[in-house]
């Protein structure tokens, strides 16, 4: 009877394994091709003599922001993630603004994972060939969207098995990734290189004093789009309420500590290899394309290999943002501060699943599936929930007397500084305003219900 419980207890314990390492392989899949589409977006404001510093900037950032969420997920790990400790330090008013952001920001992640699926399948050439004329691109453009949104929710309804692959496909493509950022430059990389038209990279190799720090800090402010992935580890862990609670913080704090080494040591070689090759990357010509032809013949078992995964790994990122935005939705349900129509008690909860990718669908054809347009709305709605999340950790240093918690306040300050910088912009505006319309909803909903606690304290 020993020998068989013994045996029984060591099969669970793989199993709850292998569940972890699931969890990680999909909640990992968005911030494992955030380095790309940041350093990107980086790029248009620094030039390339300034990309490698403010990407090194940017992960400085990164340390301080990763040491909030590790707190929080510790504390709070059944899927409240960060508007948890907001409702605990700031007041319930903080919490249901923090929460509607992130909303926000999941159902973005799903659209703009699944917009880049869309953007690989494009910069390598395939077309459904059809004729419209002026429109032809985006009507490709448009089907691939409708293509990969099916693909990802069937895999999605496939439940344990469908994690599985996501994860598979997420491991898969961080292991080539890895293994690409330590080949050399290619000898012949420059004429690998397709042909770039109409793209714009200031010069900055000119700019000394202050003038470099100026440029600098507003370059981190588009590249933070690098800081996903922190606030999702814990987010989706509401699916996760019936494992035991170090399952959950493994879950959380792990998937933190993941991200944080991948696009640490992902970001320094893209920006390094963007800059010795002056790399010009377009809607067509993404920088991941010509990134990996920079490392990888084309057509070699590599390549071909890192193209599939890649695909795979933007498939799984969609799923992520669905997974974590339903784990949000549930959370709120539970404490009446959203109707009981938008989820399920009673096991996966498919309902907000799909309630969120169905919306993440709309808003990617709405964009013409360019998740350049997305990447803008995106990167505005991380950085509300981040500052609510990291204002919650710094005051919940102060009252507990945890001195390493302090190390998150750069990390708030850049936040505050980069949001300032976004009100320049419509997008910004728009996230605000549609946040504070969320939260104004959650909140009147919530005190109807009976103010439920909203299950973030415990």
């Amino acid at each position: 009877m020993k020998t068989d419980k013994g045996t029984t207890d060591k099969t669970g314990r793989v199993s709850l394994l292998i569940l972890i390492f699931a969890y990680i392989g999909l909640i990992v899949a968005d911030p494992a091709t955030s380095p790309f589409y940041a350093i990107e977006s980086a790029l248009g404001t620094v030039g390339y003599a300034l990309i490698v510093p403010t990407m090194l900037f940017v992960i400085a950032v990164a340390v301080s922001v990763s040491l909030g969420y590790i707190a929080i997920g510790i504390r709070f790990n059944k899927g409240e993630g960060g508007p948890g400790l907001v409702y605990e330090m700031l007041g319930v008013r903080s919490a249901m603004f923090a929460a509607a952001s992130l909303i926000e920001d999941f159902v973005l992640t799903d659209a703009i994972t699944m917009a880049a699926a869309v953007a690989a399948l494009v910069s390598r050439g395939y077309t459904f060939g059809l004729d419209f004329g002026a429109y032809s691109a985006l009507a490709d453009r448009l089907l691939f969207a409708l293509f990969v949104a099916g693909a990802v929710a069937i895999l999605m309804r496939c439940g344990t098995k469908g994690r599985y692959v996501f994860a598979a496909t997420t491991f898969g493509f961080m292991i080539l990734v890895l293994f690409t950022v330590f080949l050399p430059i290619l000898p012949n990389a420059k004429e690998l290189m397709p042909l770039v038209h109409n793209v714009h990279i200031p010069d900055t190799s000119a700019l000394e004093g202050f003038a470099t720090i100026g440029v600098i800090l507003f370059g981190a402010v588009r590249g933070f789009a690098l800081l996903t992935g922190f606030e999702a580890s814990v987010a989706g862990l509401s699916h996760e309420a019936d494992k035991p609670r170090w399952v959950r913080v493994s879950m959380g704090v792990g998937t933190v500590i993941m991200v944080l080494a991948f696009t640490s040591i992902v970001t320094y070689d893209i920006a390094n290899t963007t800059r010795i090759l002056e790399l010009e990357p377009s809607h067509k010509n993404t920088l991941f394309h010509l990134w990996t032809r920079s490392k990888l013949l084309p057509g070699s078992v590599a390549s071909q290999l890192l193209t599939f995964f890649s695909v795979g790994i933007l498939l799984s990122g969609s799923a992520s943002g669905a997974v974590a935005g339903s784990g949000m939705l549930r959370t709120l349900v539970r404490s009446k501060a959203l109707p009981p129509f938008l989820s399920n008690p009673i096991g996966t909860d498919y309902r907000s699943i799909f309630i969120v990718h169905g919306a993440a669908i709309l808003l990617t054809l709405l964009a013409g599936a360019n998740e350049l347009i997305i990447v803008a709305f995106y990167a505005i709605s991380v950085l509300v929930g981040f500052l609510f999340s990291l204002a919650a950790a710094v005051k919940f240093a102060y009252y507990t007397g945890t001195p390493y918690l302090f190390l998150a306040t750069p990390g708030l300050f850049m936040v505050a500084f980069a949001l300032v910088v976004n009100l320049g912009r419509y997008e910004g505006w728009v996230i605000i305003g549609l946040g504070i319309l969320m939260a104004y909803y959650l909140h009147k909903k919530w005190l109807g219900g009976g103010k439920l606690p909203i299950n973030f304290s415990h």
